[in-house]
């Protein structure tokens, strides 16, 4: 128990203040490291605890397990831009609710709690990739398949526990602790493949899209920006440049390289947002482009006449 307290503080201290900071990619890279490393690790107690080392690798096994699709989760939200104080405090709260449990409540039922665990961690990882907006998007879906497909893995487990048995043969076949450890241990390669893969490849320029608002701000040119600052920076630009639209029209969506919103003069207000409220420098602002201007994005022409009126009005 206090080797658990020790990560719990070790979550909570280290990670979570750095939550937040101007370079989401090197905070996503430091939890999907310490993901795969607990990965690692509750094998490794597992083995311990079966060769005869007691009670405490199995606890640490258990927390271990549950903490790694926890912690994944919460770096890609990080990644996507989303505050994930939340969802770190969650994960906190669960694992030390297995931890307990894993202590205290003798097998079988203490693994039931540890795959429901597992399954409410590797389901809330899948939904946090499915709901993310990450260039390319690619290696962000086959980490929420991975996840997802391991959540339900989690769950026919303990169906078929609670069904057959425990020391049926159906379960030691296919959900005892080797095939579990097969199965886990092919879902952290495939995840790291699709994280070296998602560090490495730069953002690739949209494909058009019709915006329906009609007032859409947006970086413009996407390869000299890219060439400039990086796909990591320009990924944090494009979140900041969301996150400004959001700031001035709540109802503001996001669109390819930027938001979609309707205020008037949107380009200068949004462009003015971001040098007094984000620290944008003069020569990141004039990154920003109407959308309509670019090839990007083509607004629709009945909002784009309703927007003249509106400007007509105020001369």
């Amino acid at each position: 128990m206090a080797v658990c307290a020790g990560v719990a503080s070790v979550v909570s201290f280290v990670a979570l203040p750095r939550i937040g900071t101007p370079a989401p990619m090197i905070l996503f890279l430091r939890f999907v490291a310490v993901s795969g490393v607990t990965a690692v690790g509750s094998s490794a107690m597992y083995f311990i605890y079966t060769a005869g080392g007691g009670i405490l690798p199995l606890v640490l096994g258990d927390v271990a397990m549950v903490l790694s699709p926890a912690l994944l989760a919460v770096a890609v939200a990080v990644l996507d831009g989303r505050r994930a104080r939340v969802t770190s405090a969650a994960v906190l709260a669960v694992t030390l609710i297995v931890a307990i449990v894993t202590a205290t409540v003798p097998l079988p039922a203490s693994l039931a709690v540890k795959a429901l665990a597992l399954a409410v961690t590797s389901g809330a990882c899948a939904w946090a990739c499915a709901r993310a907006r990450i260039e390319p998007y690619g290696p962000l879906r086959v980490i929420g398949i991975t996840t997802a497909v391991f959540a339900l893995y989690c769950v026919a487990r303990v169906a078929v526990g609670l069904a057959a048995g425990w020391d049926s043969g159906l379960f030691r076949a296919g959900f005892s602790f080797a095939p579990a450890t097969v199965l886990g241990g092919v879902a952290v390669i495939v995840v790291g493949a699709a994280v070296i893969r998602l560090r490495f490849a730069a953002p690739s320029p949209p494909s058009p899209l019709v915006c329906p608002a009609g007032s859409a701000v947006v970086v413009g040119d996407w390869d000299l920006a890219s060439a400039a600052y990086g796909p990591e920076r320009l990924r944090g630009l494009v979140t900041e440049l969301r996150a400004a639209a959001r700031d001035l029209d709540p109802d503001a969506v996001d669109v390819p390289r930027g938001a979609e919103l309707s205020i008037p003069d949107a380009l200068d207000a949004v462009g003015q947002h971001l040098a007094a409220a984000y620290r944008w420098k003069p020569e990141e602002v004039i990154l920003l482009v109407d959308g309509a201007a670019t090839a990007a994005i083509r607004t629709h022409p009945v909002r784009v006449w309703q927007r003249r009126l509106r400007r007509r009005a105020r001369v």
